[in-house]
């Protein structure tokens, strides 16, 4: 987050909530507040996702932060989807109920990461690695 602010000694970051949570997902809430071009100091609710997106076998890690002032987190989007019965396909028809609304909630952010996200680093992060 400091990478992204005006004045990085200025951030502050409260009322952190864990909304979701698996082995390829964490959505975050947060208050994150600092000073803005004008000097003044600035707050916004923000939803932060990482996500690891696997295809074809290969892993890449992805990240996204989002200004929930004024949008729809995506977490409710994938609610409001779910309800619709918009996330039914033939590859999760097998699924439990809670493995289906993890899926589609993947699946949600998973496609609001071409709009809103970044591929990072993931040589770092991995213990095997180190």
């Amino acid at each position: 987050m400091k990478e992204l602010a005006k004045d990085p000694s200025s951030v502050q970051i409260s009322n952190v909530e864990t909304k979701f949570n698996n082995d390829s997902i964490c959505i975050l809430h947060f208050k994150f507040s600092g000073k803005n071009g004008f000097g003044g100091v600035s707050s916004s609710e923000i939803e932060y996702i990482y996500l690891i997106h696997t295809r074809d076998g290969n892993k890449t890690k992805w990240e996204a932060v989002r200004k929930l002032d004024d949008k729809k987190s995506v977490l409710s989007q994938a609610k409001e989807d779910y309800q619709e019965k918009k996330w039914e396909t033939d590859k999760n028809k097998n699924l439990s109920d809670e493995d289906k609304k993890a899926w589609y909630i993947h699946f949600v952010a998973d496609f609001d990461m071409i709009f809103n996200g970044r591929e990072i680093d993931s040589k770092d992060d991995d213990i095997e690695n180190w």
